[in-house]
């Protein structure tokens, strides 16, 4: 059994994902305060995406990689 890093298991993906939102969350109020549509898009964006990193790896990329 080869050993994984961190980052590189399930675990630590999610690690990710959670420090993305939290990033995206000061984002969304850097943009709020400076009142700046844009810069809020740019941190919800990045809060989807960081949300939908779990469900894509697990439905989409890992099956691709079983078959």
């Amino acid at each position: 059994m080869e050993n994984k890093g961190f980052f590189q298991t399930k675990e630590g993906g999610l690690t990710i994902a959670f420090i993305v939102i939290m990033v995206a969350f000061a984002v969304i109020m850097a943009g709020l305060g400076m009142e700046s549509g844009t810069i809020c898009t740019i941190g919800f964006l990045l809060i989807v995406a960081a949300m939908l990193y779990s469900p894509i790896k697990v439905q989409v990329i890992d099956r691709l990689k079983k078959k």
